[in-house]
This record gives structure tokens, C-alpha cells and sequence, in this order.
């Protein structure tokens, strides 16, 4: 028996961790559908690591010590597999993608797929992120109230087509636009066809199967345009550079724009949501970020960016199923179980911050880099999320566009609970704004 790490935990203890007498029914219901709730509320009555019992997939110990977190994340690949952890996805993004490939094959796939996420590679696109973010601001009504989630997904969506894809026509621009944001918005149920496909004779999963048919015929047609493209060489757009790896065949390719699709495109677009969500009810902090948009450099601009992703995580937890019984904070896992830290939780437990973990204050990261141990909003490790500087930068920067644009108020000064949305947390009213008049 292996264990993932050296521990201070408690002595071994036989068997799982302790965790709700309910139902395996009930506990898969409420962890799918409020587990923002859920898990605050088991790690309350049980401590720190927490067994559930879930349907389909059997055992599920949550973690909420970051000690126990990183053990995890720096756990052998081989015995801790995240890519099993993303069973839901596999039909959708495929198995070459880096979120369903495990060890051996994710450390070469990871590999091909840096070098279009390099600092100076993001960088060459800035520009195209902050023209469409200027574009789409303008295009909002003023004194019109309205959900700025909607706006967000279509935002960050054109970015994936324009900026990551490279689709330049506007015909072919509009037609991937489409076909990608139906299946980005498949829900839970439409996903059980490509688990069952049997089921694809039927409404509404027949619908299901042509909209990721259609799809897949719109990327494969881009990439055979994009190997013929004689300036390809010198485009930035990161499809352009995938197809410089010799070796990626077009199913690879195909695998990583649903990748990309998946991972960057609602994650990112409801990171936007909650920023703008937070800082409209905050005036100082919305008054001093205005202040320094003139400086790209301005360290508000990230303090703003982490601590909305600190306060309002758009993803609750990240998974990781076992290969081989291990030892963790004292239990004895057995393989097939499924761990998996609460991330979502530990950026809100008042343990690793200060008393007022659940206030939003920017100015926390000013002074360093606080709890960074505690601060996982993309997951950590070999899987730690490839495009975690892309993000960043995507939201920085069309954060800035959208200020520069327009001014801009909540609809209503409450706080916007939040709800579960496919895997997100999403605002639960959208994010509704208003603009109070165009700037530029």
C-alpha cells in the first residue's frame, strides 16, 4: 500500500471517513444540485474529510485541509487520476483531451498544448480580447437593465471563435459561434445520450447528438482550411498553433478546441459575472480599479480578479479517482474511491484567511500573497489548469474594456444568491446591470 504523501494526520483508522447516514440517493441529490451548501454543512458535522456516498460512482471523500489538498495534488499521477474524474466530459471533449486523458498519455498531451498559452503567446492576443470586449459594451442599451452573465457567455464565446480559434470570416465566425454555444449548453440529461446512445433515437437527445454533429463538421472544416492557410506560420490564434506539432492529427486537434471550449469558455464567462457582480456593490473598490485603467500594470486589477474568485468560486471542487488503496490524513482509501478537494470551501474558511474570509476586499492581496496554499480556484498539480494564465489575462483585460466603455450600476444593491449550473455556480439572477451612460 502506497501513501500519497507524508502526513501529521491522525493514527490509521480501518475503513472510510465518517459522513451522512442518508441515502446514497439523497446524498447524490443534494451534492449535484446545492453542493455550495452541502459541503460547508457535512465538513461542519464531521471535520475536515468527509465520505459521500454518490450514484453512479461509489465513495467520494471530500477534503477541506489544505495539507490534505496538496498531498493530493502532489500525489503520483499514476494512482490519482483526474481524468476519470471528468467521466461526464469524455463524450463531449473526447479521449485525446487533457481533461480525460490520465498517466501516462496527460504529461506529453500537456506538454504539446503549452507553448499557445505562453505569457508572450496570450499576449498577442490582448488586443483582439479588449477590441471585442469594446464592441460588445457598446452594443448595450443604456438605463436598460440587463443580465451580464447572457452577455458574458456570448463575450467569451466570440473570443474562443475569434481570438482562440481564428475564425476571421464573419459567416464561418457565426456559424461556429452557434453550433459550439449548443454545446456548451448541454445540460445534465442531454449529456446521458452520449453516455447511452442508445437513447439518441429519442427527443429531445436526438437534438443532443446533431448539435455535436454539426459541431465536429464546422471544427474539422476550420482545421482543413487552417493546414492549408499559406500565412499560418505567422498567425497568433492558438488553433494555428496547435497545427505547427507535426504530429497532431485532426482528431487531436478536434479534442483540444472541445478543451478549450469546455474549460475556457462558461469557467471563464461566469469568472466574469462574479467579478462584475462583486465590485458593482462595492463602490470603493469599483472607484479605485476605475482609477488605474490607464496603467496595465495596476496590482488592483489582479487583487480584484483573485479575491472574485476567492469569495464567489465558480468551481466547487476538483476529483481525482484512486488507482491504489492510499493512506490520507490517517484513513485508509481503497482504490475506485474518488477523492476530491472542496477548493470552493477552502477559499472561504476563515482558518486560512482572517475573520471576514466572506467579505470581498481586494486590498487583502496588496499585501502579499495571502493563504496562497488556500487560493485554488484552477485546481493544482500536474492538472493545475492549462489555461489558468489565459483566464487571468482574458478577464483582466476585457474587465478594463468593458470600464473603459461604459459606466455602468447593479439593478439591485442585494447581494445575488448563488445556484448550480452544469458543473459552475452561477449568479442566480444573472448579474444584472445596467449601463448608466457610454464612456468611449
Amino acid at each position: 500500500m502506497r501513501a500519497a504523501a507524508n502526513t501529521t494526520s491522525p493514527p490509521r483508522t480501518d475503513g472510510l471517513p465518517p459522513g451522512p447516514s442518508t441515502s446514497p440517493a439523497v446524498q447524490t441529490f443534494h451534492y449535484w444540485r446545492e453542493r455550495q451548501r452541502y459541503m460547508p454543512q457535512m465538513f461542519d458535522q464531521f471535520g475536515d474529510i468527509v465520505t459521500l456516498r454518490l450514484i453512479p460512482h461509489g465513495p467520494f471523500v471530500i477534503l477541506r485541509d489544505p495539507e490534505h489538498i496538496r498531498e493530493v495534488f502532489r500525489g503520483a499521477p499514476e494512482i490519482f487520476h483526474g481524468g476519470k474524474g471528468n467521466w461526464n466530459l469524455l463524450p463531449i471533449v473526447g479521449r485525446n483531451s487533457l481533461l480525460t486523458l490520465d498517466a501516462p498519455e496527460h504529461k506529453p498531451e500537456r506538454k504539446r498544448m503549452m507553448p499557445p498559452f505562453h505569457h508572450d503567446r496570450i499576449a498577442g492576443l490582448v488586443a483582439t480580447m479588449r477590441r471585442i470586449a469594446e464592441d460588445e459594451a457598446r452594443r448595450w442599451p443604456v438605463d436598460r437593465p440587463f443580465r451580464f452573465l447572457d452577455r458574458s457567455y456570448a463575450l467569451t464565446l466570440e473570443i474562443i471563435v475569434k481570438a482562440v480559434l481564428g475564425v476571421d470570416d464573419p459567416a464561418r465566425a457565426l456559424a461556429m459561434s452557434e453550433a459550439l454555444h449548443k454545446v456548451a449548453d448541454m445540460n445534465l440529461t442531454g449529456i446521458l445520450v452520449l453516455i447511452r446512445p442508445g437513447l439518441g433515437k429519442y427527443w429531445p437527445w436526438r437534438n443532443v447528438v446533431r448539435n455535436l454533429e454539426h459541431a465536429d463538421r464546422l471544427i474539422y472544416q476550420e482545421i482543413a482550411l487552417r493546414r492549408q492557410d499559406p500565412d499560418r506560420a505567422g498567425r497568433t490564434d492558438v488553433l494555428s498553433m496547435l497545427l505547427e506539432d507535426p504530429d497532431a492529427d485532426d482528431r487531436d486537434v478536434r479534442d483540444e478546441v472541445m478543451t478549450l471550449l469546455m474549460a475556457g469558455h462558461e469557467t471563464t464567462a461566469v469568472g466574469l459575472a462574479w467579478l462584475f457582480e462583486r465590485l458593482l456593490r462595492h463602490p470603493e473598490a469599483h472607484a479605485r480599479l476605475r482609477r488605474g485603467l490607464d496603467d496595465p500594470k495596476d496590482p488592483y486589477r489582479t487583487a480584484v480578479f483573485k479575491e472574485a474568485l476567492r469569495v464567489r468560486p465558480v468551481i466547487q471542487n476538483v476529483a481525482r479517482r484512486l488507482t491504489e488503496p492510499i493512506e490520507l490524513a490517517g484513513y485508509q482509501l481503497p482504490a475506485g474511491a474518488t477523492v476530491v478537494p472542496a477548493i470552493g470551501v477552502v477559499g472561504r474558511d476563515e482558518r486560512w484567511w482572517d475573520a471576514d474570509a466572506a467579505a470581498f476586499r481586494p486590498e487583502r492581496w496588496l499585501d502579499g500573497n495571502p493563504s496562497a496554499q488556500a487560493w485554488l480556484p484552477f485546481g493544482g498539480g500536474v492538472r493545475r489548469c492549462i489555461g489558468a494564465m489565459f483566464a487571468q489575462v482574458e478577464i483582466e483585460t476585457v474587465v478594463a474594456a468593458i470600464l473603459r466603455t461604459v459606466a455602468i450600476e447593479a439593478v439591485d444593491p442585494a447581494d445575488e444568491d448563488d445556484r448550480m449550473h452544469h458543473i459552475t455556480m452561477i449568479p442566480k439572477q444573472g448579474t444584472r446591470m445596467r449601463v448608466v451612460r457610454r464612456l468611449g
